[in-house]
């Protein structure tokens, strides 16, 4: 069944590698189906009007860049910002909070391997998300080693609490 969607590409525009015009990633999405394509910024987040099932597969396969994709319809992008752990924190800092998209929900086993607090940097689960808090910047942060050891075997696109309220809005 059709439904606004989020596509969000992990790891792309990101320094000098994986480069990928948006007008690029709107062609790709409307060759596979999607219709009413948009993008917002320049970061891999695309809004369209597509069947959810199968959508990140058939992106990834037509995609020029060997890139992970992960899809999220309009409701479940409203329910992990609904349950935002932290509502305060992420309103006073928007650019600290970050909303981990995963796709699929890893298992209770999974998620003990990362823990939940590293150094100032705290990490809590939602359905099929991730919540990250971070105390000053996420770059080098306890918070990245933690996920270098843990043993999630997921795919894991982050975006900030300013990026995470716009795609609800967006598909809203």
């Amino acid at each position: 069944m059709e439904q606004r969607c989020a596509v969000l590409l992990r790891g792309i525009n990101v320094g000098k590698g994986n480069r990928l015009a948006m007008t690029d990633l709107r062609a790709v999405l409307q060759g596979v189906g999607c219709l009413d394509v948009s993008t917002y910024l320049n970061s891999g987040n695309a809004i369209v009007t597509a069947d959810p099932d199968g959508l990140a597969e058939r992106v990834e396969a037509a995609l020029p860049l060997a890139v992970r994709v992960v899809v999220f319809t309009a409701a479940e992008l409203a329910e992990a910002v609904d349950g935002c752990p932290w509502p305060d924190r992420a309103e006073a800092s928007p650019k600290l909070v970050h909303v981990g998209y995963l796709d699929r929900q890893p298992s209770p086993a999974e998620l003990a391997t990362l823990g939940s607090r590293h150094g100032g940097d705290e990490v809590a689960a939602g359905p099929r998300v991730l919540y990250l808090s971070y105390e000053s910047t996420s770059v080098r942060s306890p918070l990245e080693r933690a996920f270098a050891r843990a043993r999630l075997d997921v795919v894991m696109t982050t975006r900030n609490w300013t990026t995470a309220t716009r795609l609800v809005q967006l598909t809203g």
